[in-house]
């Protein structure tokens, strides 16, 4: 059993791997289904791991270079995708995401593991951040009609999609110390918290469907912040 995490983690970056076929036709339909395969593929593979005892240096290689993959390169071909089907003709900024999720996985290769937190936001989690606003963008047909030249560099448009990519980059690679559920919270109130949270983010879901995850996301960092602030985390 041994060979299962790697095997996971391999079809994590399999699925990131066809998930770029279906952003060339933008089909946020298949898209959402295979990023969610790779989530699923990579939330599995580090607990059989641990589990199984198989948790060693080529795992984790294994691991960065499949999130590379399906949470580094595809959210930046997603908001390309965005910018270029927009008309932006700074559609090319869209990978800047991607370099910024290349240099945060690369430092989290190198920190100290820590099961209470994450420091900078999770790649995973940015990818569902940026697939939440594709969604957005679509569903509620965002940046039709409005009065500015779209296709200008001082579009509304224009500086959404630069402040999105500015704001993804630096969260992933920000010192905030982002919540984690790998272990369970050490106080009452810290439970009662997350409990709080998943409620939150279960009623948005319902309302919202997959864009909620551009309100959720968000809102985790906020929930980590607080979090911090009243019960401190602790470095082990």
């Amino acid at each position: 059993m041994q060979w299962l995490p790697n095997l996971l983690t391999i079809s994590n970056a399999f699925f990131g791997c066809l998930t770029l076929i279906f952003i060339y036709d933008y089909n946020l339909e298949l898209i959402t289904i295979l990023i969610m395969a790779s989530l699923l593929c990579d939330l599995f593979d580090g607990y059989l791991a641990r589990k199984t005892g198989s948790d060693g240096e080529l795992g984790k290689q294994l691991d960065s270079l499949a999130d590379m993959i399906s949470f580094g390169v595809v959210p930046g071909a997603i908001i390309t995708k965005i910018g270029f089907s927009l008309d932006s003709p700074i559609f090319f900024l869209g990978f800047f995401v991607t370099l910024g999720s290349l240099y945060r996985l690369a430092k989290f290769n190198i920190e100290k593991p820590n099961l209470e937190y994450f420091t900078g936001l999770p790649t995973p989690a940015n990818a569902l951040m940026i697939l939440g606003i594709a969604w957005g963008i679509e569903e509620y047909d965002l940046f039709q009609g409005t009065s500015n030249d779209q296709t200008s560099v001082g579009s509304i448009f224009s500086i959404f999609f630069i402040a999105t990519i500015a704001l993804s980059a630096y969260l992933m690679n920000s010192s905030l110390k982002i919540l984690s559920f790998k272990s369970i919270p050490k106080h009452k109130k810290q439970l009662i918290m997350r409990i709080i949270y998943a409620i939150i983010s279960v009623i948005l879901l319902i309302i919202f469907k997959v864009t909620a995850f551009a309100f959720i996301i968000p809102l985790f960092i906020l929930f980590s912040l607080i979090e911090r602030k009243i019960f401190k985390f602790q470095e082990i």
